[in-house]
């Protein structure tokens, strides 16, 4: 679409056009790749756990206005190669469209396809070799400016996630829902209503696992404030219920999200965020509970230097999950799993000339398990990004989806 209308539309039109091309390289080194217990062999033999990859990549973010639409294309790929465990080289990429449309002061919306070639983490596949996952999203939101006060809005998502597996070489979950929101808009910078959302997921080539299909129900309050130029407040709160004919995937729970962003001072931003949410663990078709607090410092020292420090907490439970150590063999059992993860990390951004960007970046993780033999592991990350770009006028930010 972008490009029909590039070469329908006059030569003025070309000023209406942003874009940033770059070539990304990343260095890294992690301590514990695979995310192992201390004492467990990796998945391809042996204790070694510790690997250095670089990946080398490029990217190609655009957008047009044109009279009220605007139109967004991104391009992300990246060629990963590791220096011992050479089964791991990969490769990943992005690809997403989204037309941000309006007619008049009444209608608006978003159309966003997005398609995700990715490799799973270990943290998702305790004592397995390399996963590669493609996820392929539909997106659909209109909104109806009612009257001045009030609005309402449907959302629309179709979700296919492939993620083949020794065990099951075909194995998929597809996913549709729809969301129906009243909000009041009546004060200027607050927002206050109610969403509902329906969905339905379906598992397919589950190895010798058998998943049906499930459901899920939620409501919610939604809320967001502009308080003032420092400060803005996001937030849901409500319930949601997920069903289906197997006991491992019906779950229940109180569910939501609160953000709150506020400017310290003139050069300092902290944010944080907490979530809780019902999804699907698609490696063993089945479901989970995630509640995460991730707290985020930002100090723009210089319009050429920025650092972030950040602090991640997940609390991840997972229904009739759990295994334990029999007879020197790790059995399944009806048991809820319990992981703990703690995640710390500290990045500098630094453009020493507006077309180089320079990002060192350092981590650590730690994760303990309850109810789960061979989920303890911690790791040390440390690594250098670096890209050459080249901008063409400011890609204007885009229109939050959910």
């Amino acid at each position: 679409m972008c490009a029909a209308l590039l070469l329908a539309a006059p030569v003025a039109a070309f000023a209406e056009l942003a874009t940033t091309v770059a070539a990304t390289s990343d260095f890294q080194y992690n301590s514990n790749i695979f995310d192992t217990q201390s004492g467990f062999t990796n998945p391809f033999g042996g204790t070694r756990s510790g690997d250095t990859y670089a990946a080398l990549g490029g990217k190609l973010d655009s957008s047009y206005v044109y009279s009220q639409q605007q139109f967004f294309l991104t391009f992300i790929g990246n060629e990963f190669r590791y220096g011992h465990f050479h089964q791991l080289d990969h490769s990943e990429f992005t690809v997403d469209g989204t037309w941000d449309w309006r007619l008049g002061r009444v209608l608006d919306g978003i159309v966003d396809v997005t398609r995700i070639r990715s490799m799973v983490s270990f943290y998702n596949l305790v004592g397995s070799s390399l996963v590669i996952q493609t996820e392929q999203r539909e997106t659909a939101k209109g909104g109806v400016q009612v009257t001045p006060d009030w609005r309402t809005e449907l959302t629309g998502i179709t979700r296919k996630v492939d993620q083949p597996q020794a065990a099951a070489p075909d194995l998929s979950l597809t996913e549709t829902s729809g969301q129906l929101g009243f909000k009041y808009t009546g004060t200027a910078g607050v927002t206050a209503g109610l969403a509902a959302t329906y969905l339905k997921g379906d598992f397919s080539d589950t190895g010798p696992t058998i998943a049906p299909s499930y459901t899920q129900k939620s409501a919610a309050l939604t809320a967001t404030d502009e308080i003032n130029a420092q400060s803005t407040f996001r937030g849901n709160l409500g319930y949601s219920r997920r069903t289906s004919d197997s006991g491992t995937n019906t779950i229940g729970g109180v569910t939501g999200e609160l953000d709150v962003r506020r400017a310290l001072t003139g050069k300092t931003t902290a944010e944080l965020d907490l979530t809780r949410q019902i999804n699907a663990y698609l490696t063993n078709d089945a479901s989970e509970i995630d509640s995460v607090a991730a707290l985020n410092l930002i100090w723009q020292a210089t319009y050429r230097i920025a650092m972030t420090l950040g602090y991640n907490y997940t609390y991840r439970q997972l229904p009739g999950q759990g295994n334990a150590l029999v007879g020197g063999a790790i059995v399944a059992t009806d048991t809820e799993r319990v992981d703990r993860l703690n995640t710390v990390s500290l990045s500098m951004t630094y453009l020493p000339v507006p077309w180089v960007i320079l990002k060192p970046y350092l981590g650590f993780q730690n994760r303990t398990s309850q109810n789960f033999d061979g989920g303890r592991f911690s790791s040390d990350v440390i690594g250098l990004q670096f890209s050459l770009q080249w901008q063409r006028n400011t890609i204007p930010p885009r229109t939050t989806l959910n």
